[in-house]
């Protein structure tokens, strides 16, 4: 049996047809196998590269935000009561907040956004270390982190899973155990 290629051009009136032999199975197979590779790795890398990890992203932009210090408060020196219905308002009924009565001073409290989400920042003082908490809603996120702990140079932060929200706390290191009595 002979094979004779489809977009040859065909032989001119007494000449032989050109007959070429057919591809290899193991060919067509390798470049069947590269292409299909090609299209997945690239799939996976668009994936990583276009959708941010929501993994740690709370605990992250509590860090950012102890750090920061210097933007403006949505309200400043709020009453405990104040401040439970500022949450309520940015990011939902029963949100978990640390305690917030004597001897915590609320500092102030910013709606920040976190992957296209209102957040909540709760700046506090505790004896005379600040701390920060950030918590949002977690519905609709993928990932829900139990819990991660992470040192940043002489901050301690710690981000957890409470229901329908994540929530994290930042402090100093050195002071971690007065602080995170008030989140626990």
């Amino acid at each position: 049996m002979k094979l004779v290629e489809a977009e040859a051009v065909g032989p001119v009136e007494g000449e032989e047809a050109v007959v070429t032999p057919p591809r290899p199975p193991h060919r067509r197979v390798s470049v069947s196998l590269i292409f299909t590779l090609t299209v997945l790795i690239g799939t996976v890398v668009a994936i990583f590269l276009v959708f941010p990890a929501r993994g740690d992203t709370v605990l992250a932009a509590a860090i950012q935000q102890h750090r920061q210090s210097t933007e403006p408060w949505d309200l400043a020196n709020p009453s405990p009561a104040e401040t439970r219905a500022w949450a309520y308002g940015v990011v939902g009924a029963g949100a978990p907040l640390p305690s917030l009565e004597a001897p915590v001073q609320i500092i102030g409290v910013r709606r920040v956004e976190l992957l296209d989400r209102p957040a909540a920042v709760v700046r506090l003082r505790v004896g005379d270390d600040p701390m920060t908490y950030v918590v949002q809603s977690s519905q609709g996120q993928g990932q829900k982190p139990a819990h991660s702990d992470r040192d940043d140079g002489d901050l301690h932060a710690i981000a957890w899973q409470s229901g329908d929200f994540v929530a994290a706390a930042v402090g100093q290191a050195a002071t971690r155990d007065r602080w995170l009595k008030l989140v626990r």
